[in-house]
């Protein structure tokens, strides 16, 4: 039956009810009239419309709150014209400097889900990269926007992957993330809610024209100012830059800024943006290809309390396992259940416990110095 443009039915609402828009404004238009019925929208495998098994998209798909996005067996595409995320929770964006919270968010992915990145991207890199159209070096990552009059030649939050910005309740699964163009998923200032079942697939390049050109960054999962009570749990794969970054650097420039890695602002506002109760569970073979497997890093005045790390497997081909720094602004720190080829390093921590480690490696497992507040139980090592 052909699709038309008559609302969507409570029982079918996805893109393919429409038949006018490119795909990207199907699925919002999907979306906005959800919002009024059954606050759903399934994106299915094959866009009947566009005749195709991928959805691309040039611009990002905005997710409001009391609402589930239902990724079924798709895969989307970032299209060339693409500067933007993937998906990111509807209160936040360019130009908004303050943000409405929202609540209860759902991203699910069933059966093969992907989310790549496109194949000439305008832009790479986080806010301290320049675009260039031949990278080299630590400061430059690729953007066919380079040189291009009136385009912004910094990266920034809008080439990551998937942002959620103050939701409180939320659920994302079941999804592998490739070739994306900045960082993967990132939560910023998100309370009580889950991340589960995340694969992670980049290389720090993209071809274009034949040629592998840079593109730097690439972490896996960023846990920013105000995270409260989240469980984060069966992730695997290779990031380019930290696998996963729990904290983030007062850099003073507020919500809805370009230049920027967080759309939510960059300003450390008190104990409201400290981080607390973060469940890192059940990982395996996950690494970076360039930088650290697990970091945590409350600069400044930023404050990380109770983080739990469990039954994790770091791949033999991490370039660094589990390293906290700023350990002096860490209180509650439990690691239990590691395999890792690399020592964990977290000098200057306290209040902390270290049990059931397997360190397969040299020299000394644990880099830290021990106190009455830190626990070191069953550490073993095998060395190499």
């Amino acid at each position: 039956m052909a699709a038309s443009n008559q609302k969507p039915t409570e029982t079918d609402l996805s893109p393919n009810r429409y038949s006018k828009g490119s795909q990207t404004e199907r699925i919002q238009k999907a979306i906005n009239d959800a919002k009024k019925t059954t606050r759903k929208v399934v994106i299915p495998r094959y866009d009947a419309i566009a005749k195709t098994d991928i959805w691309l998209i040039d611009e990002a798909i905005l997710v409001p709150g009391d609402f589930e996005l239902e990724l079924n067996n798709c895969k989307i595409k970032l299209s060339d014209k693409c500067r933007d995320n993937f998906i990111r929770s509807e209160n936040a964006g360019l130009g908004i400097s303050t943000l409405e919270p929202l609540k209860n968010i759902k991203i699910i992915g069933k059966g093969n889900v992907l989310l790549e990145g496109a194949n000439n991207p305008r832009a790479t890199g986080d806010h301290n990269k320049t675009l260039s159209k031949s990278p080299n070096g630590f400061g430059q990552s690729y953007g066919s926007d380079a040189d291009k009059p009136n385009e912004n030649q910094k990266g920034g939050w809008r080439n990551h992957a998937m942002i959620l910005a103050y939701v409180d309740g939320f659920e994302i699964s079941g999804i592998v993330l490739k070739d994306y163009h900045a960082h993967g998923l990132v939560l910023e200032r998100c309370s009580n809610g889950q991340v589960k079942d995340i694969t992670f697939n980049v290389r720090q390049a993209v071809n274009v024209a034949g040629a592998d050109r840079q593109v730097l960054n690439q972490d896996g999962l960023g846990i920013r100012f105000g995270c409260k009570n989240i469980i984060i749990a069966n992730c695997k794969g290779k990031s380019g830059d930290d696998f996963i970054n729990i904290g983030l650097t007062d850099t003073g420039v507020e919500a809805g800024k370009e230049n920027v890695n967080v759309v939510s602002g960059s300003v450390y506002r008190g104990e409201i943006d400290n981080i607390s109760n973060i469940y890192l569970q059940n990982w395996q073979d996950f690494y970076s290809i360039s930088h650290r497997s697990i970091r945590i890093m409350p600069v400044g005045k930023l404050r990380i309390k109770n983080v739990f790390i469990e039954n994790m497997i770091i791949s033999p081909l991490a370039k660094q396992g589990l390293v906290v720094e700023y350990a002096a602004n860490v209180t509650g720190l439990f690691v239990r259940n590691i395999i890792s080829h690399h020592p964990i390093k977290a000098q200057g921590i306290s209040h902390a416990s270290f049990r059931d480690i397997l360190y397969i490696g040299n020299g000394e497992p644990i880099v830290a110095k021990f106190g009455e507040t830190v626990v070191v139980d069953n550490v073993k090592t095998i060395a190499q």
